[in-house]
């Protein structure tokens, strides 16, 4: 920019020496009174653009580093992220197989714990089975014993009655005859209340 301002004097002084001498003799003549400001100006524009693409190179050199450094820590982050999340998957996954083992162990203790009480219910309930079979047969066998004690002692009272008792006739004509002395005493009895 500042060189296309330096230049253009020149050149405007070149083209106007092709086109006119006294347009030349013009050019001289501004030359020497403007030469050295244009020339001045020329070297301060071409130092402030110096300085300004030296400020644009830093400030670019600047933000090439920041940015850098930025990746650099987000990379860093983004890599101790990953390993954080790597060590939880893997503590969750080494959690999970420990739950699963004693899932699995508890699982193998219960069916085991409920085989032995299956297996001692069983026996049990065979023992109360036996004991049970074998209580009824005995007092079955009892029963049968006192039946048969029952019977053999109601045989020898029958018997017994048979020999001491007197026979049924007996009885009856002792029955009326006892009826009919306790109707006469019945009778005496009232007899003297009425006199």
């Amino acid at each position: 920019m500042a060189k296309k301002v330096a230049n253009s004097p020149k050149s405007e002084t070149m083209t106007e020496k092709k086109q006119s001498p006294a347009s030349g003799e013009l050019e001289n003549l501004r030359e020497i009174l403007f030469g050295n400001q244009a020339r001045a100006t020329d070297d301060r524009l071409t130092i402030l653009e110096e300085a300004l693409q030296k400020q644009h190179r830093d400030l670019t050199d600047a933000l090439n580093k920041q940015a850098a450094a930025q990746r650099e820590a987000t990379d860093a982050a983004e890599r101790s992220l990953k390993n954080q999340l790597t060590n939880q998957a893997n503590t969750t996954q080494a959690n999970h197989q420990a739950l699963e083992e004693s899932l699995n162990q508890l699982r193998t203790d219960h069916k085991r714990l409920m085989d032995e009480m299956q297996a001692s219910f069983t026996q049990e309930l065979e023992i109360l089975r036996s004991s049970l079979s074998d209580q009824i047969r005995r007092m079955q066998n009892e029963s049968r014993q006192r039946d048969d004690d029952l019977r053999q002692e109601l045989l020898t009272v029958s018997n017994w009655l048979d020999n001491k008792l007197t026979p049924r006739l007996n009885l009856g004509q002792m029955l009326i005859e006892i009826g009919q002395q306790l109707q006469s005493d019945n009778g005496d009895a009232s007899s003297p209340e009425e006199e």
